[in-house]
């Protein structure tokens, strides 16, 4: 189930991720284990995420493999290492819609906000004409914790693409 889109607008959001090449197909088995890394990093630094977990499409090209970012928002921007990437995704308007209900629909969830954004003549910056690495910011953020709520009917994700200012 899909709620009505709308545009918000969003402050600064510090974070910190892991950043991965894929395949679309590979999403299921090798993203969701580096939310528990992220946490793991997050916790030995004594520091708790400030939201629930996100995944950020950085690159989505045709033909080749996508690249994309696992983690968490933080209170402040923290200084990462070799395997835990920080920085900010900068404040802006945002495209948003809440998907309810097992992961296997977020493609559609992501196609559907895509096609409201043509609706609303509403151009959506591409990393090809973004001024800077997270000004394309496209993300899912999972509000709900599977092992907290096993039934998937429950599930909520955000779909959220980022606008510009």
């Amino acid at each position: 189930m899909l709620s009505e889109p709308k545009i918000v607008s969003r402050p600064d959001q510090p974070f910190a991720a892991i950043r991965i090449s894929l395949d679309r197909e590979e999403i299921a088995a090798r993203a969701p284990p580096l939310i528990g890394e992220v946490a793991g990093w997050l916790g030995s630094k004594g520091v708790a995420p400030a939201g629930a977990p996100f995944f950020n499409y950085i690159e989505m090209t045709d033909g080749r493999p996508m690249v994309m970012e696992v983690g968490f928002p933080t209170d402040t921007e923290l200084v990462g290492d070799g395997r835990v990437r920080t920085g900010t995704i900068p404040a802006g308007r945002f495209a948003t819609l809440s998907h309810t209900g097992p992961y296997d629909g977020l493609y559609e969830a992501n196609h559907a906000l895509g096609a409201w954004l043509e609706k609303q003549d509403e151009p959506r910056p591409m990393a090809s004409q973004s001024r800077g690495q997270y000004d394309h910011s496209h993300l899912e953020i999972y509000w709900t914790d599977p092992q907290q709520e096993p039934d998937p009917q429950r599930w909520v994700t955000e779909v959220a693409f980022r606008l510009g200012q």
